[in-house]
């Protein structure tokens, strides 16, 4: 039969191409979110706000016990149709429980969050917190599930609408009212409604999936396999928010506000992260199928589409970081310049998800060790570093602890699949991509230097800038990332 043209393209960068492309609009969003409440709200309001968000992070990434790579390892490698059902439905009624719990628990402590932040208006606001994380965790579940039978577009569709939704809140919080309750509430019905999507479209395409009580000897293999992955995502959590919660205990919450902005995780790995909702039950199927030889080549293109998407645009950050903190944030926020450089550094360093290869191949435990012991290095750094630098202490912090870890992490990625830094990282390409990005620095740095003395506004320095700086560097690194791009596309 002769193929049509109008075929639409398939494949698994294809659809991680289509993920981005959604993410970059969703994300768009989310900034354009995160520009709003900054400039419209007081620092004292925008400080609250973002310790509710923060309070919903920590507590959907302590109780999401490792359940979506669980659903990822058990649905993909879980033979038969009914066996797979039984698994899916167990992590359903896991999460659900300690989602329970977890609400209950919020609001019990309420007033020792409130006294740990020093802010009496946080307190009232929790039990509009307190389902988020559940309804969080229960999306992630249903999202790997979606992806796994090929309907990747269907996250991207649903990502557009409640990015657009969001926006709406945060409009009418911004234009209308200012009060965080109404945002909260208008928050929490949006993840309720995006839980309810995911499930009725998996309901459609396999079966319904309820909560049920199994076996404990199902229990068991599934918490034996999950629980070394969430203690993995719980301190690659507290990674992040340790700093935070130091910064949170001994500053006022107009300082916390600077610093949740200077530290907050940009979308500079976007290109990455969607390539890796897609090759991680192909990764997983080729452990599986014991072909380490397709899993390096895999990896090796994924980690090069790692460096030159985040590791890129970190650097066009980096050159016009006053620039882009006035622009996201306003100038209130210049006085966390040196932590958002540094946290860049970070976005540099973990540049690709290198738990990937170690998840996929059930080596969970290995994950654990090594996130428990760089937690515990952040832990005792980060109230070390502010006591004897201040304000920045827990950013270098950050920088420090993520570098050995991203080493780590590496080779024992290698050693699983029996590579070598060199099968990972070609050296050529790797050093040409050095090279043409410091290049592309000093040159627009030159460039930035040259716009602020003539007067041209903050805005178009920080566009010019970056977009000449990511687009120089992208160009003398092409013929690389095109190759990675089609090799992973060819990966089923």
């Amino acid at each position: 039969m002769r193929r049509s043209p109008f075929r639409r393209p398939t494949g698994s960068a294809v659809d991680s191409l289509l993920l981005a492309s959604v993410k970059i609009v969703t994300l768009g969003s989310t900034m354009a979110n995160t520009m709003i409440l900054s400039h419209s709200l007081s620092l004292t309001d925008y400080g609250t706000y973002a310790q509710g968000v923060l309070l919903v992070t920590i507590c959907s990434d302590s109780t999401i016990l490792g359940m979506a790579d669980a659903v990822n390892y058990f649905f993909n490698r879980g033979g038969k149709r009914r066996l797979s059902r039984a698994y899916v439905r167990t992590i359903v009624m896991i999460q659900t429980f300690v989602g329970l719990v977890t609400a209950l628990a919020m609001i019990l402590a309420r007033g020792a969050i409130g006294d740990y932040f020093s802010n009496p208006l946080l307190p009232p606001l929790i039990i509009l917190l307190m389902a988020r994380p559940m309804l969080t965790n229960m999306t992630s579940v249903f999202q790997v599930l979606i992806v796994s039978i090929g309907q990747a577009r269907v996250i991207a569709i649903r990502n557009l609408v409640l990015a657009a939704l969001k926006f709406i809140a945060v409009l009418i919080t911004a234009t209308i009212t200012s009060d965080l309750a109404i945002l909260f509430a208008m928050l929490l019905a949006l993840d309720a409604a995006s839980l309810l999507w995911f499930w009725d479209s998996f309901r459609r395409w396999c079966y319904p999936v309820w909560p049920s009580l199994p076996s404990w000897r199902r229990i068991r293999q599934i918490l034996g396999l999950a629980l070394p992955m969430g203690v993995y995502v719980l301190t690659a959590t507290f990674m992040r928010q340790i700093g935070a919660l130091v910064i949170g205990m001994n500053e006022p919450t107009e300082r916390y506000a600077v610093y949740s902005n200077a530290s907050m995780v940009l979308p500079l790995d976007l290109i990455s992260a969607s390539f890796l909702t897609v090759i991680v039950p192909i990764v997983t199927r080729y452990i599986g199928a014991d072909q380490k030889e397709r899993i390096r080549e895999l990896f090796r293109h994924y980690l090069a589409v790692g460096y030159l998407t985040t590791g890129t645009f970190a650097v066009a950050c980096l050159v016009v970081a006053p620039e882009v903190v006035q622009v996201l944030y306003g100038a209130r926020y210049l006085d966390g310049l040196a932590v958002f450089r540094l946290y860049l550094v970070t976005a540099m360093v973990r540049f690709a998800s290198l738990s990937l290869i170690l998840s996929a191949a059930g080596r969970t435990r290995a994950l654990m060790a090594v996130s428990l012991v760089a937690v515990t290095a952040n832990a005792v750094l980060c109230p070390v570093l502010y006591a004897l630098i201040g304000f920045i202490g827990p950013a270098v912090a950050s920088v420090v602890v993520n570098a050995a870890m991203t080493w780590v992490l590496l080779r024992l990625s290698l050693k699983e699949i029996e590579g070598s830094l060199r099968s990972a990282l070609d050296p050529h390409d790797l050093v040409l991509y050095v090279l043409s990005a410091l290049a592309a620095a000093a040159a627009g740095a030159g460039a930035r230097w040259a716009l602020l003395s003539i007067g041209a506004p903050v805005p178009v320095i920080a566009v010019v800038v970056f977009t000449a700086v990511t687009a120089a560097v992208l160009a003398l690194n092409r013929r690389s990332l095109m190759g990675s791009l089609r090799a992973i596309n060819a990966m089923k």
